[in-house]
C-alpha cells in the first residue's frame, strides 16, 4: 500500500481539509490521458473506482492502474524553484 512521508502527509491532510460540499477532498493520482504518465490533483471526491488510502486527516485516491503501480511505493514532497509542492512517488526501499 501507499505510505506517505511526514512532509507529504502534512501537504497532503492540507489539501484535504472538508470543504463546503458534504464531500471530504482528497489528493488524486490518476494515469494522465495525453502521455504515459501520471497526474497528481486535488479532487473533490474520490472516483467510484479508486482506492483511497486515509491515515490521520490526509485521503489520498488512487485510480486503479495507480493503486497498482504504487501499491509499495512513498509519497513524497518538495518545493520547485517557485515554491510550488511537487509529489514525488518513489519505490520503498
Amino acid at each position: 500500500m501507499l505510505t506517505l512521508t511526514e512532509e507529504a502527509h502534512q501537504a497532503v491532510a492540507a489539501i484535504s481539509r472538508p470543504s463546503v460540499s458534504s464531500h471530504l477532498p482528497g489528493l488524486r493520482i490518476c494515469r494522465r490521458s495525453d502521455r504515459p504518465t501520471f497526474a497528481v490533483r486535488r479532487a473533490a471526491r474520490p472516483e467510484e473506482t479508486d482506492q483511497i488510502v486515509e491515515h490521520d486527516g490526509a485521503r489520498v485516491f488512487l485510480a486503479p492502474i495507480a493503486a497498482l503501480k504504487f501499491r509499495d511505493s512513498v509519497l513524497d514532497v518538495r518545493r520547485d524553484g517557485h515554491g510550488r509542492l511537487q509529489f514525488v512517488v518513489r519505490d520503498a526501499a
